[in-house]
Formats: structure tokens, sequence, C-alpha cells
């Protein structure tokens, strides 16, 4: 999404990999491989705002910060909706099964 030039917002690192925070009720019908959507209502753990990966607390730390510097928006100001990342989304992980493929 970056490389499209469209801002992303809050990524957390966690103990499996990226995890994407997007607009409530916007991945409904979200259908990708090698990931999930979480039932409403699921206590989701965040790092303090100023953790940034590599660095983690309890497993998690920030790809990308739940505020932009540049902006100082809050979290909720720039999350992405659902619809917006699967697109990209589905391009990474094909990239990723073509290049696995390659390297076999």
């Amino acid at each position: 999404m970056h490389e499209a030039g469209r801002r992303i917002g809050p990524v957390v690192l966690g103990p499996l990999g990226g995890e994407f925070i997007l607009q409530r009720g916007s991945a409904a019908g979200w259908d990708a491989p090698h990931s999930s959507t979480l039932p409403l209502g699921t206590l989701v753990l965040l790092p303090p705002p100023g953790v940034r990966a590599p660095e983690l607390v309890a497993g998690r730390g920030w790809l990308v910060p739940p505020c932009h510097p540049e902006t100082g928006a809050p979290l909720c100001a720039e999350v992405t909706p659902g619809g917006a990342l699967l697109e990209p989304y589905l391009a990474s992980v094909e990239a990723a099964r073509e290049e696995q493929q390659r390297c076999a």
C-alpha cells in the first residue's frame, strides 16, 4: 500500500507476524490466505504507543505506530478500511508464493 502511495493505519508486529488494525466492520467477508479476522468483542493486546519493533513488550511492538508524528493524529484517525487492504495483501501473498517457487 505504501508503494502505491496510500497511507496505512497502525500495524503491530505480534508473535505470528503483522497485525493490521482495520476500521470496525470493514473486513466483513474477508477471505485471504494466511490471514484471519477477529470476532467482534475480541480483546486485543496492544503495545504502548512508543514501543516500536524490533523493541517488544509482551511479544508486540509497532511496525506502524498508532499516530503519525507529522500529524499527531490519534489511533482512530488513520485506521485502514479492510477493503483498501485486501487487494494489496493478496498481491503480496502471490508475490511471496512466486518468490518461494523461484527459490525452490
